[in-house]
């Protein structure tokens, strides 16, 4: 496809997302396989595309020559109680883990689309703050961070998804079907397949581990459309309903190094934490009847008072779970019968050693052992 027919692909492509959903989705797979979220988008921005702090270079200790620059996903806009407007996407994307001051340029595309080159004429927003990340065994809820808009650079929209809501889903179930745009995987779609996810994510850009703990999360899997709903550059993107008027569910921020698990904060923690809430343009009665979330989360019937006493049996015995050889992480998933929750423990390498140490149940709970590799920051 040559740049003219890609062009007019795409314009017709964001015609579309404003008229009506079915082309938005043909759209998508058209486009996506160009990368146009990795590329300078047309001011006002599209969310959902690359982008980063323009300091985000890594740089060799010792003598700091620059070996290479990265970038993640500018994922949604939200606003204060002053209506001051903001790009939220994750702290280890906007202020490169804690790093970051206030007032540094955020841009768009993020330098690794464009070889670590650095152009203020690139920026949309600027650095504003971040919830600090904890290392060293200290728990945490989100990785997240504001980015103050630039006026006329940012639109509240999102690429190939098109406008949200500015109402949440607060009590997201396993099972539901959701949807994404970042900026390597483009649109991907998925099911919550594990809620209440405790987490030792890989912050280390290096062979010597950088870990945080992160309690209360959420897991998503791919479709058979996309089986693969995340991976590296898509962390800030937001993750959202199938619904014609999209609510947001959760932020995503990690995954599992052989890409089955993609792991995200809840939106409703993500936005008390920052004093925010989501700037949606579509209204109510435009959401649809029809996503099949609520049938699919009927049919797989784990009730939140069946995950909540699943999620009291792992508390009670996480030191026990966490001891399995190889361990990350564990989380509340589907059982094998109607109705039932399991726990999971997520390991790096299903050995046998692990599988004889792990507990076939625990109180009357299921336990399950999940090969995820490592989990690390996307």
């Amino acid at each position: 496809m040559n740049y003219k027919t890609k062009g007019a692909a795409l314009v017709a492509c964001m015609l579309a997302i404003s008229v009506a959903s079915m082309p938005q989705k043909a759209c998508a797979q058209l486009m996506c396989s160009t990368n146009p979220q990795q590329t300078a988008q047309q001011r006002p921005i599209w969310l959902g595309t690359s982008g980063g702090n323009i300091q985000s270079l890594i740089r060799k200790k010792g003598n700091n020559k620059l070996i290479g620059c990265f970038s993640g996903t500018l994922g949604s806009m939200v606003e204060d109680a002053t209506d001051t407007e903001y790009i939220l996407s994750n702290n280890h994307v906007l202020a490169d883990q804690n790093a970051a001051k206030p007032g540094q340029l955020i841009v768009q595309p993020g330098l690794v689309d464009v070889e670590c080159v650095r152009s203020q004429s690139n920026a949309v927003a600027t650095f504003s703050r971040a919830i600090k990340l904890r290392f060293g065994g200290h728990k945490n809820f989100v990785d997240a961070a504001l980015a103050a808009v630039e006026p006329g650079q940012v639109s509240p929209s999102i690429l190939f998804i098109g406008p949200i809501s500015s109402d949440v889903d607060s009590d997201p179930t396993i099972g539901m079907p959701v949807q994404k745009m970042g900026r390597t995987t483009c649109l991907t779609t998925g099911v919550i397949a594990v809620l209440d996810a405790n987490l030792k994510v890989n912050y280390s850009d290096t062979k010597k581990p950088h870990v945080a703990t992160f309690i209360n999360q959420i897991a998503v899997t791919g479709s058979l459309k996309t089986p693969t709903f995340g991976g590296p550059g898509d962390s800030g993107s937001l993750i959202v309903t199938s619904d014609a008027c999209p609510l947001a569910v959760a932020l995503l921020f990690a995954g599992s190094s052989n890409g089955c698990l993609t792991f995200a904060n809840p939106i409703t923690e993500v936005l008390s934490r920052l004093s925010v809430s989501m700037v949606g343009t579509c209204s109510e009665d435009v959401a649809s009847e029809g996503t099949g979330a609520d049938v699919l989360a009927a049919n797989i019937g784990v009730s939140k008072d069946v995950e909540a006493s699943a999620k009291a049996v792992r508390d009670r015995h996480e030191s026990q779970l966490m001891s399995v050889p190889g361990a990350v992480g564990s989380g509340i998933a589907a059982g094998d019968q109607p109705g039932q929750a399991a726990i999971e423990i997520f390991v790096t390498k299903m050995t046998p050693q692990a599988q004889a140490a792990a507990p076939t149940e625990v109180e009357g709970t299921p336990v399950k052992v999940i090969e995820s590799g490592e989990i690390v920051a996307y």
